[in-house]
């Protein structure tokens, strides 16, 4: 009923079949269009550029900012600086003022131990207990402080209370000398400051 398929035919019909496909696939892929020229690879392109656009506007936008903060921290570095100069200045000014303060400290001291020994060895008007508000000794003045026509007076008590009587006194017009021991009342009014000479 079958006949024998010829031995050839065995061989050939594969070989056009296989032959076949492989020309029918060539064919397909020559015929098909390229890949860069379809919509979607159109649409993704646009998509994939308009992302790369933005990107790189991100990135030049962080670049500006960098360089603003790097600009910021520069600034604020030479601030800091110019503030740790300023730091050390005021540091070497205080250091400067504290001496000079200290200086001055010993100058007034010095000047107030002079200004008090000037004092003990002057006698100014008044009522003096010699030995207690001043020093015994060789005193001098060179006459009226002009409060007083009458001229200088001068004048040994034998107390410093109202009922105190006159030891010796006297009225000079020029200058005059006096020598006072411990104990001793002295008075002296409208006259010069009396300076301790001895």
């Amino acid at each position: 009923m079958f006949k024998q398929v010829p031995r050839w035919a065995r061989v050939v019909v594969p070989i056009a079949l296989i032959a076949g496909l492989i020309g029918g696939t060539a064919l397909g892929f020559a015929t098909r269009p390229a890949v860069s020229s379809t919509k979607e690879y159109a649409a993704l392109n646009d998509e994939l550029t308009a992302k790369i656009t933005s990107g790189d506007a991100t990135i030049s936008k962080l670049r500006a900012a960098a360089s603003d903060k790097d600009a910021q921290i520069s600034t604020l570095q030479s601030a800091a600086a110019s503030v740790k100069t300023l730091q050390q200045q005021l540091a070497d000014k205080e250091k400067t003022l504290a001496s000079k303060e200290a200086d001055l400290a010993s100058r007034e001291q010095k000047l107030s131990d002079a200004t008090k020994q000037v004092a003990a060895s002057q006698i100014k008007s008044g009522l003096h207990v010699v030995g207690g508000d001043v020093q015994p000794g060789t005193y001098t003045t060179t006459g009226p402080d002009g409060t007083n026509s009458v001229g200088c007076y001068y004048a040994w008590k034998t107390g410093t209370g109202s009922d105190a009587s006159i030891k010796d006194n006297n009225i000079v017009k020029g200058t005059a000398t006096v020598t006072l021991a411990n104990g001793e009342v002295f008075e002296s009014t409208s006259c010069a400051a009396w300076t301790k000479i001895g």
